[in-house]
C-alpha cells in the first residue's frame, strides 16, 4: 500500500514538474536565439573594423573590454531566466563580433601601413638615385 502511494506521488510530481521544466528550457533557448539574432543586427562591425585600423592593438583591446548591452525594451515583461540568458548571450556574441572585426581591422591596417612604407622607401630611393 505504501509502495503504491509512493509510486503514485512520484508519478504525479514528475508529470506536474516536467512541463514547468520544459517551459523554462524553451524560454532559455528562445532567449539565446533572440539574443544571437539581435547582437548580430545591432553590433557595428564597421565601427570596430575602423577602430582596429586606426588604433591597432588598442582598438582590439577596447573591443574586448567594452561589453555591448542589450536594449531594455526587448527585456520588458520577460522572466528573470529569460533576461539572464538573453543578456549573457547578447554580451558574448556582441563582444565576439567586436573583437573579430577589430582584429581584422588591425591586420588590414598593418598591411596597408607596410605597403605605404615600402612604396615610400622605393620612391625616396629612386629620387635619390636619379639625383646623382
Amino acid at each position: 500500500m505504501a509502495l503504491k502511494r509512493s509510486i503514485v506521488i512520484l508519478l504525479a510530481v514528475v508529470l506536474l514538474v516536467t512541463p514547468i521544466l520544459m517551459n523554462a528550457d524553451d524560454s532559455t533557448s528562445s532567449a539565446i536565439i533572440a539574443a544571437d539574432r539581435d547582437a548580430k543586427a545591432n553590433t557595428s562591425g564597421a565601427l570596430w573594423f575602423g577602430a582596429g585600423c586606426l588604433f591597432g592593438l588598442l582598438g582590439v583591446g577596447a573591443a574586448y573590454i567594452i561589453e555591448p548591452s542589450p536594449s531594455a525594451q526587448v527585456l520588458l515583461g520577460k522572466s528573470p531566466e529569460y533576461v539572464a540568458a538573453y543578456t549573457s548571450e547578447y554580451k558574448s556574441i556582441g563582444r565576439s563580433i567586436q573583437t573579430k572585426n577589430a582584429l581584422t581591422g588591425c591586420v588590414v591596417g598593418a598591411v596597408v601601413e607596410s605597403i605605404v612604407y615600402v612604396v615610400y622607401y622605393f620612391v625616396v630611393v629612386s629620387a635619390v638615385s636619379s639625383a646623382y
